[in-house]
């Protein structure tokens, strides 16, 4: 149960991340990588076969000045409800001893922005919209050394497919291309049954080609403390931190150079057991955000669940 626990926390970082803020200096104040995503049994390695994993996630916060769409506003409110499905083939062939994973998911989502712009269309406007986001894809390569540790490395990489319009729109996609590099590790006590989760990545992003605006690189830590309770039961305290590592360019950047950061903390439980020949895992989680430099600040609730086929 412990390593479908893995893909729960896999699910989450693939989706593209509506529900979840970056600097606030990107595009669209909002960047891919889900940011809390890796947590409770985040080094954990699923067995091989195909796994069906669906995700929804709440998120709403704000943040100062803002660029969307090529349009910059003086402030900038964000709510997202989203939901990503997943399907993942861990093969039984091994990679370099390491038990590999490949996946798709394909993110739906309602946004609603409220701001304030400037130039010619000055004034405090609201946008909605519900679509389909931007494509992600992702491999992995786990590696479990002990009964007591194990670590992995992943690729995640966002294709431009979900809907993307010019202007202060509510676009879901972010027409751009990016990528993040991933390293997680779980840790338990053989005596204790407590564990330490955490995984660190960096994130590069892609110009978009119709505003010209290119956002800066990115880089994430995340940890997790848990008790294991029983073999079903995992329950403990999740949080992240976040920095921009380099500034937007780009001839569309309007704002300079400037780089954020956050940092989020919250309670994390995973729980598992079978459906008849099936095992299943369901992931809650729930971040309060803090310590925002020119970045959203908001709330964001997780939940997910997977299915070994």
């Amino acid at each position: 149960m412990h390593r479908l626990a893995m893909l729960t926390n896999f699910l989450l970082a693939c989706m593209a991340a509506f529900a979840m803020s970056s600097v606030h200096a990107t595009e669209g104040a909002g960047g891919m990588y889900l940011l809390g995503s890796q947590a409770l049994g985040a080094g954990n390695a699923p067995p091989p076969g195909w796994y069906l994993s669906t995700a929804m996630a709440q998120y709403s916060g704000k943040v100062g000045s803002a660029s969307v769409g090529g349009v910059t506003l003086l402030y900038l409110k964000k709510r997202v409800d989203s939901m990503g499905v997943n399907l993942l083939y861990a093969p039984q062939t091994r990679i370099f001893g390491a038990q590999a994973a490949f996946s798709v998911t394909v993110p739906y989502a309602y946004l609603r922005l409220t701001g304030e712009t400037t130039g010619r269309i000055e004034g405090v406007h609201s946008v909605s919209n519900t679509d389909v986001g931007d494509t992600a894809f992702s491999g992995r390569l786990g590696w479990k050394l002990s009964d007591s540790f194990s670590h992995a490395v992943a690729v995640i990489a966002w294709a431009p497919t979900g809907e993307y319009t010019k202007g202060f729109n509510a676009s879901i996609g972010h027409n751009r291309w990016a990528f993040d590099l991933l390293w997680s590790m779980t840790y338990v006590s053989p005596t204790s049954h407590l564990e330490l989760s955490g995984a660190i990545g960096y994130g590069v992003n892609g110009v978009n080609p119709v505003t010209h605006y290119r956002s800066g690189n990115e880089a994430h830590v995340e940890l997790a403390v848990g008790k294991r309770l029983s073999p079903h039961w995992v329950v403990g305290l999740a949080g992240y931190g976040y920095r921009q590592v380099s500034p937007d360019d780009g001839s569309g950047d309007r704002l300079g150079g400037l780089q954020g950061r956050v940092f989020g903390a919250g309670p994390a439980v995973n729980y598992g057991t079978r459906l008849g020949t099936h095992a299943i895992t369901v992931g809650v989680r729930y971040y309060r955000e803090f310590g925002a430099v020119y970045h959203f600040h908001g709330d964001v609730a997780m939940l997910s669940a997977t299915l070994r086929l």
